[in-house]
């Protein structure tokens, strides 16, 4: 498999929980899907805002992993970051315009990972 696509991106945590705590849903509703919103939602307070960054994070690696042509297909919430039945991460893709422009380019994985520090969330995605 040839990779087409790598990305990353870090996120602080307390300032994303401070656009949270500013902007509430009008912030959340535009950039997490419903079942994003839900898994945060579920969270101990502190432990939310580090799953919201962790989530903002791997979306803007997928975002910069993307070739350039299939960019314009992507939003915040064509996207949406879940877990498998081990807790690890994964990149689950909501639209199916962006789903089908992948197909065509070739994608066959997406590889999604996300770390967390006290203050600071980073993503690797790499695309192949």
């Amino acid at each position: 498999m040839a990779i087409k696509g790598m990305g990353i991106d870090i996120a602080e945590i307390p300032r994303l929980a401070k656009i949270i705590s500013r902007y509430g849903d009008k912030f959340t509703n535009k950039i997490y899907t419903a079942t994003e919103l839900d898994f945060c939602a579920r969270a101990a307070e502190a432990r939310a805002a580090i799953y919201y960054a962790g989530r903002w994070a791997a979306k803007e690696a997928f975002y910069k992993a993307l070739p350039p042509p299939v960019q314009p297909l992507s939003s915040w919430k064509s996207v949406q970051v879940l877990s498998d039945g081990e807790g690890r991460p994964y990149i689950d893709i909501c639209c199916e315009k962006l789903r089908f422009a992948l197909a065509d380019i070739g994608v066959s994985a997406i590889h999604l990972s996300i770390s967390h520090e006290r203050t600071h969330c980073v993503a690797a995605v790499i695309i192949e």
